[in-house]
């Protein structure tokens, strides 16, 4: 063979190797389709916080029993500190009163004032999963009784008693008791007592055959503020609510910017600070359980970065698969104005088949604080009184009476207020301001029938 015919063979073996490297690249090459869902997208959250379970599952509100004398306070560094404390205390199952003890109204009257040395109550915004604090802190009993609670009660303890816990639940009726063994925290529990005095006096207002209502004997000061506020552009939400943002489309009408990946949609709405996320899944037959609702959804603020204000657990329809968290301010919870309305002051879910079905809330955030200065709302009496004197409002449809942080827009497009308003809660869930009814002629009904 000579020199030539070598050559040619070689280039020949060259070539049908290039081919052959060639068909192995293309071959192997996935689809854009499939490049696209395998690009790893760097997202920036919304906000750097994240929250734990017992940050956004709170109390509402801290009273002190003393006898037949209460006490409370709307500074909620108390409040805080307590609930705090109460993570690290290690809960034991109590023989002396067992496992979900049904109760009367008579029951928990003699519960809170049977011994000298009163109790701490903690009252929350809704019945709260009894699992869900068992997996807050360290509890070594399974309690089969009772499933959920909305107040904590804590006995003050005397010299050489344990910690006495108690879960109230006044949906199912129920009470179950825990002790701790824990020193510091009969100590804590006892110290928060004797603090009573530098608190304001209740009362207690019956509006119900089982609802007490612990209103203030005085009036209430406290400070109304204006805001800087901030609204978050659709793009960061469509980057971080969108599992391949890349593919997403935008289009904008008068109303509202939409995004969508041909499935799933995001709507701003910019003149409402709100916005709408839905994704189309199925109903799951078998409903989410409360405790795993309450978690995969704090979870999935959790890694969008969603926390831009202060809020906490206030709403578990189970039934409808839905969460509800509401902004506070100072603990105090932020509700929307009527007649001067900003924008939502709720995040709401909804799930699907261990999807996130829809998502709505607030667009913004509030940044900077200014105190506008202080507001005088009337004492717990006035608004009893307040509550006789209408004919429309009978005590035994109000579930609850508190005092709210009203938002609502100002004089400057960048600027909102808050301040601070008495509201009644219907058992419907409708939600009344007294200043309304102050305003309003009694023959007006108000959609109170």
């Amino acid at each position: 063979m000579n020199k030539e015919s070598i050559k040619s063979a070689i280039l020949a073996v060259l070539v049908i190797i290039s081919l052959f490297f060639t068909w192995n690249v293309w071959s192997l090459r996935p689809s854009n389709e499939e490049l696209q869902n395998q690009i790893l997208v760097e997202r920036d959250p919304i906000a750097e916080k994240t929250k734990r379970l017992f940050e956004v599952v709170k109390p509402q509100q801290l009273f002190i029993h003393d006898n037949e004398t209460h006490y409370s306070t709307l500074n909620s560094d108390d409040l805080n500190s307590l609930w705090r404390e109460m993570q690290g205390w290690k809960y034991n199952y109590s023989n002396e009163r067992g496992f979900s003890t049904s109760f009367t109204k008579g029951d928990l009257e003699q519960l809170i004032h049977e011994d000298i040395g009163g109790n701490l109550e903690l009252r929350f915004y809704e019945e709260i999963p009894l699992e869900i604090f068992q997996s807050m802190i360290e509890w070594d009993t399974e309690i089969n009784g009772i499933t959920s609670f909305d107040r904590i009660l804590l006995k003050v303890a005397k010299a050489n008693e344990v910690q006495k816990v108690y879960f109230v639940s006044d949906q199912d009726m129920k009470i179950v008791e825990l002790t701790v063994n824990h020193e510091e925290a009969s100590h804590f529990v006892s110290d928060l007592y004797e603090k009573r005095g530098e608190f304001d006096p209740y009362f207690v207002f019956n509006s119900g055959e089982t609802n007490e209502i612990l209103l203030p004997e005085r009036e209430v000061n406290l400070f109304s503020y204006k805001y800087l506020f901030e609204d978050i552009e659709g793009e960061r939400f469509k980057e971080t609510l969108f599992s391949n943002p890349r593919i997403v489309k935008q289009d904008a009408d008068i109303s509202k910017n939409r995004y969508t990946d041909g499935t799933r949609e995001l709507s701003i709405f910019p003149s409402t600070h709100s916005l709408r996320y839905v994704n189309p899944t199925l109903r799951d037959s078998n409903l989410i359980e409360a405790k795993t609702l309450v978690e995969q959804s704090i979870a999935f603020i959790n890694d969008h970065g969603g926390w831009t204000d202060d809020y906490v657990l206030y709403d578990i329809l189970e039934n409808d698969q839905e969460i509800e968290f509401i902004m506070t301010i100072e603990s105090i919870p932020v509700i929307n104005s009527n007649e001067e309305p900003f924008g939502p002051t709720k995040i709401s879910q909804r799930w699907g088949q261990n999807e996130i079905a829809k998502y709505e809330r607030p667009s913004y955030h509030l940044k900077t604080q200014f105190p506008n200065g202080e507001s005088t709302l009337m004492s717990g009496r006035a608004v009893v009184e307040v509550i006789k004197d209408d004919e429309r409002l009978r005590k035994e449809r109000i579930k609850k009476i508190y005092i709210a942080y009203e938002l609502g827009a100002s004089d400057r497009q960048e600027v909102v207020e808050v301040s601070p308003v008495w509201c009644i809660e219907l058992n419907d869930g409708t939600l009344i301001k007294i200043n309304e009814i102050l305003e309003k002629p009694k023959g007006d009904e108000n959609g109170l029938e």
